[in-house]
């Protein structure tokens, strides 16, 4: 399927879906590693692919379904294969992102908004949401910040001693709140693809 389309966004779903499907996500791995690319099937391909869009892509090619199918499988090995390692990590986390459960996604949103009320609490916070170097934060600052009863909770919730929760903090939210705020503001998608990175289950968080 070399003639030119917008179909950007179909691709990349398309690469989202075949990384996380069971039976291409082994494909996948081969193509974005080092090694001989696994072939695809039309079939394959043509099942993660949203409903119309192979009935287009055909007509655009004047060609069967099943010929874009096949073409696109042979495309996509070497196309996955040129990707950068980051992106690779993107489309793997975008598939994640489908496991979330309600109540996952609900916590994350929560931890956007109170990562939103902290950063506008700690003079600090305004490096860590642009792109220059993230300046350090204390135990202290934290502290003062979330208030003596938010690091009690912390501290209980992980099984450390209140001065090694606020420690723990203070190394962690920096680098956090940068990796979710890639305009300078804090971005509930970017949430999203750090946690399906990170693990499904991982949406918890310091409250404010």
């Amino acid at each position: 399927m070399s003639e030119k389309t917008d179909t950007a966004p179909v691709l990349g779903a398309l690469l989202a879906a075949l990384a996380k499907a069971p039976e291409t996500a082994g494909k996948f791995d081969s193509w974005a590693g080092e090694g001989a690319n696994e072939s695809v099937s039309g079939e394959e391909v043509a099942a993660h692919l949203p409903s119309g869009v192979l009935t287009a892509l055909a007509e655009r090619a004047g060609v069967s379904e099943a010929e874009a199918a096949a073409a696109l499988a042979e495309e996509i090995p070497p196309l996955v294969a040129a990707i950068p390692a980051e992106e690779i990590a993107l489309f793997r986390a975008v598939g994640r992102i489908a496991d979330l459960t309600p109540d996952q996604l609900a916590a994350a949103r929560q931890i956007a908004a109170d990562t939103e009320e902290l950063t506008a609490r700690l003079p600090q916070a305004a490096s860590w949401l642009g792109d220059g170097p993230n300046e350090p934060v204390t135990g202290e600052d934290l502290d003062r910040a979330l208030g003596h009863d938010t690091v009690i909770r912390i501290a209980r919730a992980t099984g450390q001693g209140e001065s090694e929760a606020a420690k723990g903090l203070a190394a962690f939210l920096p680098e956090f709140v940068d990796a979710i705020s890639p305009g300078g503001e804090v971005d509930l998608l970017a949430l999203w693809m750090v946690l399906a990175q990170e693990a499904p289950g991982a949406a918890a968080g310091p409250s404010a």
